[in-house]
This record gives C-alpha cells, structure tokens and sequence, in this order.
C-alpha cells in the first residue's frame, strides 16, 4: 500500500532501491497513451468489416446465399443471411448475390448509414411462391447433409477448404466434374490414360471421392498408392461416374488434416495417406 500512497504524492517516486527516479506526473499520459494504443486494434478491425445482408423483397433473410464482390472474393451467406467480407466499408459496393429459388442482384448496393449493412433484395422467381417452400428452406437436402454447417465452420477458419455451393454451380454451368475444380488450390485435376484424375499434394498423393456421404471406388483416384492396384482397363473416370448436371454442391479439402471427422469416418484408413478428400453432393440444387 505505500507504493499506492508514493504514486500519488507530489514527490518522486523510487519503488525500489537503485532503480532511477521516476516522476508520476509522466505517468498519467504514458498510460493513457498505452491504452489508446492497446484499443487501436480492435477498431481497427472493425472498421476492415463489410457486411452484406441478402434477403427477399419482402425483407426476409435468405439463408446461405452466394454473394461475391466484383473482381473480388466470394462467401456464403450464413442462416440469418449475412455475409462478412474483411474490407474495408465503401459508400457502395458492386456486388452479386445468387440463392437458387430467386433472381440473382447484380449490381451497385449502397451502405446504410444507420446499421452500416449492405442489403441485397432478391426477388423470388414465379416457380417458388409457394409459401411452404421459401418456410422451409433452411432444412433443405443439402443442408440436412450438414454442408451449410461446415461451411460455417470453414468460413470461421475451423479448417481449411474450397465449398462450391449451388449457387456458384448454376453461375459457371460447367459440362463435366473436373471442369468445375480445374484451377483449384486444394486438388489437381491432372491427366492420366487419357483421363482427368484428382490429384492432391503429389502424384501419388490421390484424392479420396465421397458421392453422397459414400466412399467411391474403382476410380482411377483408388488405385493410386495402392499396393494391388486393379487393371486401369476396369477403372473409371470421375467424369463418367457423375455428371456435372446431377451435382448439387462439392466440398474440397486440400489434406487429410483438414477434413472434418464425419467425413473421415466416411473415407476410413484412405485418410491415413494423408491426401485430401473431394465430398460430392448429388441432387436438387433448390
């Protein structure tokens, strides 16, 4: 208690012996200043935050939209219909926002000043007015799967992948499978016997393929790094298994480290080759 009374005196302050005189009236703006510098940070991130809501033209929130800023990133929307893009907040934005079920936006929106939202309205297209259909939307098929959860998770840094949603399928239209992960960071759509084959860190490092929470074998992609491989005669492409038009929605991780455990249990002892995994989801893209 008497360093307390010493630090408030008029006097100099010695708390310990040989230590140099420190005068307490230099104190009070160090401190200040520490403080300040200290909550810098923090406001610093909030200003590098831009938040686009999605929603319909009756102002409902449209879950897990697809929304990209022009010649920039892309993110999925979450449940509330939100998206959170680290940049810093414009006056406006040139945006476009996709959900299936609704005629994308695509264009200029402008800040609200008051709740510092961008709000995209979507209208819905003439075959989904049926009022059960937009109710029920969050417990679609492909979000009962749980792929909208991990893409929160993704999108939270939990790991680290590449979501293709249907959104983004509908606005690229590609013709087959290895078209649509041509380019992509986390798997290598390298050319093998006349065929595409997913290919992760190194040529013998294959890709492990789940269709519909279902391992896939006989692919090119299972008889890589196996000790018996079966005749290539006997195995099939990935681009002859599934045809870009039934895929609803693809999930890419570039390691097995990176898969989320239902998904590893699915892949079984393939993931102990520590090669990445490519989850397909087949159906309606509604």
């Amino acid at each position: 208690m008497s360093g307390a009374v010493e630090l408030l005196s008029d006097g100099p302050v010695r708390p310990f012996p040989g230590h140099p005189t420190v005068n307490h009236r230099l104190l009070i703006p160090l401190a200040l200043t520490a403080l300040v510098a200290a909550a810098a940070p923090h406001a610093s991130a909030q200003d590098e935050r831009t938040v686009i809501q999605v929603t319909d033209v009756r102002g409902n929130a449209i879950p897990f939209a697809w929304v990209q800023i022009v010649n920039g990133v892309s993110r999925i929307a979450d449940d509330s219909g939100r998206v959170t893009f680290s940049i810093k907040p414009k006056d406006s934005l040139n945006i476009q926002a996709r959900r299936i079920g609704f005629q994308p936006y695509i264009g200029w929106v402008k800040r609200n000043p008051e709740n510092g939202l961008y709000v995209a309205d979507l209208p819905v297209l003439p075959r989904s007015l049926d009022p059960v259909t937009i109710k029920g939307r969050r417990d679609t098929p492909l979000a009962r799967t749980g792929f909208y959860d991990r893409v929160a998770r993704v999108q939270r840094g939990a790991y680290a992948a590449r979501m293709i949603t249907p959104e983004e399928l509908d606005f690229r239209n590609p013709m087959k499978l290895s078209q649509i992960l041509t380019g992509d960071n986390y798997v290598k759509v390298t050319p093998m016997n006349g065929r595409q084959v997913l290919l992760g860190r190194g040529i013998n490092c294959a890709m492990t393929i789940l269709v519909d929470g279902q391992r896939m074998l006989g692919t090119y992609e299972e008889s890589i790094g196996s000790l018996n491989p079966p005749p290539l005669s006997s195995l099939s492409s990935i681009d002859d298994v599934v045809t870009a038009v039934s895929i609803a929605a693809i999930e890419v991780y570039g390691s097995a480290a990176a898969v989320p455990v239902e998904l590893q249990r699915v892949a079984g002892a393939r993931m102990a080759q520590g090669c990445g995994l490519v989850a397909i989801w087949t159906g309606s893209r509604k």
